[in-house]
């Protein structure tokens, strides 16, 4: 007999199909399970239709020793979920008068109006255990049925995701009662993908017990450090996984910025603050996606001290100070007016860094001499500055996100 897999996931919406919606409970449902050494199986997307969702409860409720589904919980005339599980698993649906009072009293709670077609949201499989929705109104709720976990949540992912912490990995842990995985992400930038491969190779071959996989995005790459099922002891699979870290950390140095999800505007931040310095920004080509990073960071008011979105040539000679000859012997788009920019907004607010970007994020305005992507960003500090300039690819979208990154690395590198 095929052994069960530990988890298989069911995402539910023809939005999901139809691509207006992203999913993105399958990166975290994922990630969460494996931190408790639990594997997803598999994962299945079906749309609104109750027959075919019922066909595949029945089929991998069989599979599976767990089996969560979501989305669908909704009171309107396409959230036929409760309806579909109850009949995968074959058993009828039942009002809950305890759960429609508690959905009644979340709407007076922030004011709303409660409807009655709300009163679909309380009813449940039979045998169901309703699983409190403290971000929503749709209750989820858990059943078992031939040695399989069933569990129903909501699709919008703040609650899902609040649920799936607080009640399911619960459920999931007691179920399978695994050690944790021994893992370590490192956050690196400065450096690509095909750079660190020659360093992360012969680490492998010395650390065999661990697999390192290298996830590059538009910052950098993680390097997600995770030891092999069955091959030693946590304990010293921790401390094995420390000396692992330690070499690379050693090798590249100030690139590994962070461990696990920890932000490198988080780490800026810090290192602002420990020393008692501050930054102030000036963008055109970023239109205030910079310091919105920046004072992403709760307490950032302690070394953020302003960010003056300069977009035409009038502001920033009004607001920054850029000398009118500078514009128009070298344009806007010029590593002279980047300098300008952030010196500007430097002396300005009297901060110890001034950050400053301009570019042509397209995809018009560009030109022979000055082709989209073509981007300048600096920074100055009292005694000097810093000026850069990249021509980067893709989208106006990508131009501008790798602008601020690439000046976020920048300053970074300053304060290391």
């Amino acid at each position: 007999m095929e052994a069960r897999t530990d988890v298989e996931l069911i995402l539910i919406g023809n939005e999901l199909l139809r691509g207006d919606r992203r999913d993105s409970h399958l990166e975290y449902a994922g990630r969460r399970l494996l931190e408790m050494g639990v594997r997803l199986g598999h994962a299945h997307v079906v749309g609104d239709n109750q027959k075919r969702i019922a066909e595949l409860i029945r089929e991998r409720g069989e599979k599976t020793s767990v089996l969560v589904v979501t989305g669908g919980l909704g009171p309107t005339h396409d959230d036929i979920t409760r309806e579909a599980v109850a009949e995968g698993l074959g058993v009828p649906l039942e009002f809950e008068e305890e759960q429609w009072t508690a959905i009644q009293n979340m709407f007076t709670k922030y004011g709303w109006r409660v409807s009655e077609s709300n009163r679909r949201q309380a009813f449940f499989p039979k045998g169901a255990t309703p699983i409190v929705n403290e971000r929503g109104t749709a209750p989820g709720f858990s059943i078992t049925k031939n040695e399989c976990l069933v569990v129903v949540l909501p699709g919008p992912p703040r609650e899902f995701q609040a649920m799936f912490d607080k009640d399911v990995l619960p459920m999931i842990s007691h179920r399978f009662k695994r050690p944790p995985l021994i893992e370590q992400t490192l956050r690196t930038t400065g450096i690509g993908e095909s750079k660190l491969t020659p360093i992360i190779e012969p680490l492998l071959e010395r650390y065999d017990q661990f697999t390192i996989a290298s996830l590059p995005h538009v910052a950098g790459v993680d390097l997600l450090v995770r030891a092999k099922p069955g091959v030693g002891e946590p304990g010293e699979l921790e401390k094995t996984v420390k000396l692992l870290e330690g070499e690379l950390r050693r090798t590249l140095g100030t690139k590994v910025y962070a461990t696990g999800d920890v932000r490198l505007e988080a780490v800026i931040g810090e290192r602002l603050a420990e020393k008692g310095e501050t930054i102030a920004v000036a963008e055109s080509l970023t239109g205030g996606l910079l310091g919105k990073r920046l004072t992403d960071i709760s307490g950032s008011s302690r070394y953020v001290l302003a960010d003056v979105v300069a977009y035409s040539n009038d502001s920033k000679l009004g607001f920054l100070g850029v000398r009118k000859t500078t514009l128009v012997e070298h344009g806007a788009v010029s590593e002279e007016v980047c300098r300008e920019m952030a010196e500007g907004i430097r002396a300005k607010t009297g901060s110890t860094y001034g950050l400053a970007t301009t570019g042509i994020a397209g995809p018009t305005g560009g030109t022979d001499e000055k082709p989209v992507g073509l981007c300048f960003y600096g920074l100055s500090w009292r005694d000097g500055s810093d000026m850069r300039k990249r021509v980067f690819p893709g989208t106006r979208e990508d131009v501008r996100a790798r602008v601020v990154w690439a000046s976020l690395f920048m300053l970074y590198e300053k304060l290391c």
